[in-house]
């Protein structure tokens, strides 16, 4: 008996976009519960569920006062909510997995103006679990029980066109900023967020996706040898990638490099990994080793080139569904 043919998409009905991101504190009162929703994140924290928790618990307390302290130092809240909306041209919905606006929250939002049938998009380029799988994960649950809307998810895109671009283009922006005899020589880290090497080796393809997106790069604006990739906002007692971005200053500082580049290369908007870690520690950090130069390269943010790459994303998804 022959299936019965689906029936064809409405294209007057509308089409939802969901950008998921991390998310941060609001306010300063919201640091610690924020860290205990990331901590307790089974997908960021892979341990079993009473130890996971205790540790939640217990990290978050005694990190309080110093992450305060940071995001006092960069406005008292994070950006990232407001970087996100603004990289999504369209009527914003957004997805938060470890602040609001939550999934759930993002789903009512789109139920409620009659979206049922929406693109998922991370703004992670490099597909981890702790990102990208939480997020889904967060995302799908929430659809689930809501009963919709219908999703099309994006998973990684460590090569897209105007991604490398606009990278590309942040970086020379970086190096312009140094004195013109430093330019042509100076070392240009690549400073990813950290993961557990333990976390690699289980099969997490977050750090081949990195590589293939620092290689792109590095063949595009021809550093050769000047390229180097590192990590950083490693957290508790694990064996981490490596080598992390305040060795990698430790090393360049004693060997006399006058001048160097960090570009936060796993991040696409600002946070307090880029305008506290970056900005104010590794700044701090390289003084302090003898680099008398520090550039940092933007996060790619709303730069038109990354703004086209995910619109050609979102329209091949939907297309890929017949739904465009």
């Amino acid at each position: 008996m022959a299936a019965t043919p689906a029936p064809a998409p409405d294209a007057a009905a509308p089409l939802g976009l969901i950008a998921l991101n991390l998310g941060g504190p609001d306010s300063l009162d919201d640091v610690q519960p924020f860290l205990r929703r990331l901590l307790g994140d089974p997908d960021v924290v892979q341990l079993p569920w009473p130890f996971r928790q205790l540790l939640a618990r217990r990290v978050s307390r005694r990190r309080r006062p110093e992450s305060q302290a940071n995001y006092a130092q960069i406005g008292g809240r994070s950006p990232i909510r407001e970087e996100t909306t603004a990289q999504v041209a369209v009527r914003p919905v957004v997805a938060m997995a470890a602040w609001h606006p939550f999934a759930d929250e993002a789903v009512a939002d789109l139920r409620a103006h009659g979206v049922a049938r929406a693109v998922a998009l991370p703004l992670y380029p490099h597909k981890s679990r702790t990102t990208t799988g939480s997020s889904l994960g967060q995302l799908e649950k929430a659809t689930a029980e809501a009963g919709g809307p219908e999703l099309a998810a994006i998973e990684r895109y460590p090569d897209a066109e105007g991604y490398l671009r606009a990278v590309a283009e942040r970086i020379a922006e970086a190096v312009a900023t140094l004195p013109p005899e430093r330019r042509a020589d100076a070392p240009v880290l690549f400073s990813a967020h950290g993961l557990p090497e333990a976390y690699i080796r289980r099969g997490d393809p977050y750090l081949d996706d990195i590589r293939v997106t620092v290689a792109a790069v590095t063949r595009r604006l021809g550093l050769g040898p000047r390229a180097r990739l590192c990590f950083q906002s490693q957290l508790g007692r694990q064996r981490w990638l490596g080598p992390s971005t305040e060795a990698m200053l430790d090393e360049l500082g004693a060997a006399g490099t006058p001048a160097v580049v960090v570009v936060p290369i796993a991040f696409t908007g600002e946070h307090i990994e880029t305008l506290w870690e970056i900005d104010i520690f590794y700044r701090g950090r390289a003084a302090k080793a003898g680099i008398a130069h520090f550039a940092r390269a933007r996060t790619v943010g709303s730069h038109p080139a990354f703004i086209g790459a995910l619109a050609d994303l979102v329209l091949a998804a939907a297309r890929a569904r017949g739904w465009a």
